[in-house]
Formats: structure tokens, sequence, C-alpha cells
């Protein structure tokens, strides 16, 4: 198949992945559509970080100085004991410019925001409350019944991928990490202006200043099953483990008022071995590497995988080859950053101060995911 005949995409999600190739193809020439299965086309959770890598891939899309500009930049981000007294500050690697920030934190809505936009001015339509439920070849049945024609199909949808299901039924399931994540928006504490760490035992938080005097609060939690407790139990569950916390943690913490202001959800893991794709169906993102957030790359390497497919049909790769060509440039890149988060989620299970070994771990990987994607 010549390029040529890569015309027509089809990219199932509406996520970071699915935007991002939306607009990765629509560069390369490539006339998609996006098809995302919500209605209420809002992303979950809070905040969100992008490190010096992913920020790089953002400049092949055009979009690094306006996600520089909705996000606040953290040259590095503090260590503190559970009463709020630094004990360490982790300086985060800068791959790009001198004077380009690190790492930068911002609103998920924001960069939602921000990446439909500009997947609008690629001219890019977006159908909600729809996905597919078959592929013969080049036709895709989605699910209220229409049959379309594509050339190339991309599975960007998220860690309970259909796609995955129907191209690789074979794929390994989710796996429970064993942990849970809170999170919290919230307004910024005066003085408070660093991405700042916290561990207290079988827990950690970390309060995230973003823009506006926003401020983004996550807590990584091994104490709980994955099930959502109860909402008359949520918030009461929330405060008792807040108050293991001093410094800024209490005036964040007495914003909480209702359950409704808390997300709770259970961590989950999956890495899909080769191959990550059937025929021209190439699946992307969470729905071949979901990782847990303790490296704060999951978003990041979907925004790669993205900026890698683009590059390779922008080099006339047909599109069934894609699939092997992307998985080739990817999966071991995607592996590091999924079970060395994974390996650090189970030290923190484990109870007890934080594992001499993690600071290694955590400079290794990103030493390497500092290297070209």
């Amino acid at each position: 198949m010549a390029r040529s005949q890569i015309e027509r995409a089809l990219i199932v999600g509406g996520g970071p992945a699915g935007l991002t190739a939306a607009i990765a193809l629509s560069q390369a020439g490539v006339d998609c559509n996006i098809v995302e299965l919500t209605t209420d086309w809002r992303p979950a959770g809070v905040g969100i970080g992008l490190q010096s890598p992913p920020l790089r891939a953002t400049k092949a899309l055009g979009l690094f100085d306006e996600i520089v500009q909705i996000g606040r930049a953290q040259p590095e981000v503090v260590i503190a004991r559970a009463d709020g007294e630094q004990v360490a500050e982790m300086p985060q690697v800068n791959v790009n410019d001198p004077g380009d920030p690190p790492f930068v934190n911002m609103s998920r809505i924001a960069l939602h925001e921000l990446l439909a936009s500009a997947a609008e001015r690629h001219g890019v339509p977006v159908r909600l409350g729809m996905t597919v439920d078959a592929f013969d070849g080049a036709q895709v049945t989605l699910s209220d019944g229409t049959v379309e024609e594509y050339d190339l199909v991309v599975g960007a949808d998220g860690l309970h991928s259909r796609v995955r299901e129907l191209a690789l039924p074979d794929a390994p399931e989710p796996e429970y990490a064993g942990q849970v994540i809170w999170r919290l928006g919230a307004r910024c504490p005066d003085g408070l202006s660093r991405y700042t760490m916290m561990i207290a035992g079988p827990h950690r938080i970390g309060l995230v200043p973003l823009p506006s005097d926003d401020l983004y609060l996550w807590m990584l939690d091994s104490t709980l099953p994955p099930e959502r407790p109860p909402r008359e139990r949520l918030l009461d569950l929330f405060q008792e483990r807040m108050a293991s916390y001093g410094g800024f943690a209490p005036a964040v913490a007495e914003q909480a008022t209702d359950p409704d202001q808390l997300d709770f959800r259970a961590l989950h893991w999956l890495l899909v071995p080769p191959p990550w794709h059937h025929g021209q169906i190439v699946l992307i993102g969470d729905a071949v590497h979901t990782t847990t957030p303790h490296m704060a790359f999951g978003a990041g390497i979907a925004i790669e995988d993205a900026v890698v497919l683009g590059e390779l049909v922008s080099e006339g790769v047909p599109a069934d080859e894609l699939g092997e060509r992307l998985t080739a440039r990817r999966f071991e890149r995607c592996r590091l950053v999924v079970e060395g988060s994974l390996q650090l989620s189970r030290w923190e299970q484990e109870g007890g101060p934080p594992n001499p070994k993690a600071p290694q771990l955590i400079g290794a990987a990103m030493a390497k995911l500092a290297e070209p994607i």
C-alpha cells in the first residue's frame, strides 16, 4: 500500500492519546475522524503533569508553547516528611532548549480543551456516544449500526479498550495494582509554590500547585480495597488519612467538605506484549500500556505514541506495516514506564520508610526516557 492510500483514519477514543493521534495524522495529510464512547466528554481526575520528554513530543505537534501557557512549571519536586519538614529535592531533567520548563502541571480539563481545540483546527470531527462493534477488512461497523471504510483504525480507547477486545482477543486483561488513588481539586494555600510530596506510612500525598492559584492533591493509598467506599463514608476516610499530615496539608484537607469533591479510583496496570496491531488496526496509549502514576509518565508515553505514529505515516509506511514499526520503536520505552511504576507501587505497599532502591530506579528510568523517541 502506498502512502497515498492512507487517506482516511478512524481514531477510537477521544482522550490525550486519541486527540494527539488525530493531530499527528492530520499533519501527515490523513483525513481523521474520532469516535468517543462517552457522551459527557470530560476527562476523569483533576491534574496532570507532562515531563520534559513528552513536552519535546508536543513540539512536533506544534503545541508546546500552548501547553506551557496553560501549565505551571516545576523545576524540582520537594520531598517532605509527614509533618511538612523538607528532606530532599528532586531536580527535573530538561531535554529541550535551555530555559524550557522540565516539568509542567496543569488541569486535565485545560489540557483536554487545548487538544480538542487543536483537533478542531485540523478539521477533525468527533462523534460522542459511539464506539466500534466489528471490523471486516477496511470496513468498520460502528455502535450505531453504520458501516464505514477506513485505511487505518487507531485504538486509543483506554484501559477497557473495545478495539483491543476485537483486534487482540488474546491480549492480557488489566490487573489491579494493589493501591487506590484519591484526588481533590482545591485552592492553593498561601506560601506553597512547589510540587511537594509527603509520606506517612501506608499512604503518601502530592500537593501540586496549578495556574490561577488552583491546586491538585493526590493520595496513593495502600490501606483500602479497590471498591469505591460508600458515599457516606468517603469524606471521613479521606480526612482520617489526611490527619497524618502537617505543613500545608491541613489547609488543603479542610477544603474537602463534600464527598462529590473527591475522586477515588483503583489503580490498574496493563502491558500488552507485541503485536499491538491486527492488519490495519493499531493500538496506542492506555489500550496497550496502562501505568500507575508513580513516574507521572502515563499521558506522556501516550502522546509519544501518537507522535511516532504520525512520523511513520509521513515516512510512507503502509497501514498494514504501521503496527509492527510502531511497536518496535515504542514497546521497550513503554515497558520501562509500566514495570518501573509498578515496582514503585509494590515497594510502597510494603510499608515502612521509602525503599532505598527507589531513587536509583527513578534516576535510571528518567535517563533512559530522556533519549530520543
